[in-house]
């Protein structure tokens, strides 16, 4: 088997890869709509468009295949995807003028959230580890550093939705220094 038939076969994965980030960016987008909280609005729909940059790359790896070149993913480091989650958490933190707790419904649709991006870093590290081409590897592994990224984006969303006082108390170096 050529190089080329190997990442043809790898397409079925990729093509699941972004069926799943699609209905992940129709959750949060759907859900987004039905929050009250602003943060928790402006957080979700930061998600989504952070699931159209995971379509982008998977399609523009799909692309390479197609016209027989090297497939290649950027996959960066597991800081860049934390970092962006930072900026924008702190960015959006500073816009909102009242701190107001989410309601039990906006947290369990977080926790929805939570859950969503766990299976797909399991998804994502089970297609890793299958992989064989390094380039397909390191796509899903790109992958994996994202959803870890959102989950523990999500996670401190949670903690501050439940509790805007004590968030900057028991999570200060996460997002804040000084």
């Amino acid at each position: 088997m050529s190089e080329q038939d190997y990442l043809k076969n790898e397409l079925e994965a990729l093509q699941l890869a972004i069926k799943t980030e699609l209905e992940i960016r129709k959750f949060y987008l759907d859900n987004a709509e039905k929050m009250k909280n602003e943060l928790a609005k402006k957080t979700f729909i930061f998600l989504a468009d952070e699931e159209l940059r995971h379509i982008d790359a998977i399609h523009a790896f799909n692309k390479s295949i197609k016209e027989g070149t090297e497939p290649e993913i950027d996959a960066g480091t597991e800081d860049e995807a934390i970092n962006r989650g930072k900026e924008f958490f702190a960015t959006s933190m500073k816009a909102i003028t009242e701190k107001t707790i989410a309601s039990e419904d906006d947290i369990k649709v977080y926790e929805m959230g939570l859950q969503m991006e766990q299976n797909g870093y399991n998804f994502y590290q089970k297609a890793a580890n299958k992989a064989k081409h390094p380039n397909v590897k390191k796509l899903f592994e790109f992958l994996m550093k994202e959803e870890n990224a959102h989950y523990a984006l999500i996670s401190n969303a949670i903690n501050y939705l439940k509790s805007p006082d004590d968030f900057f108390q028991d999570q200060e170096s996460w997002f804040f220094e000084g």
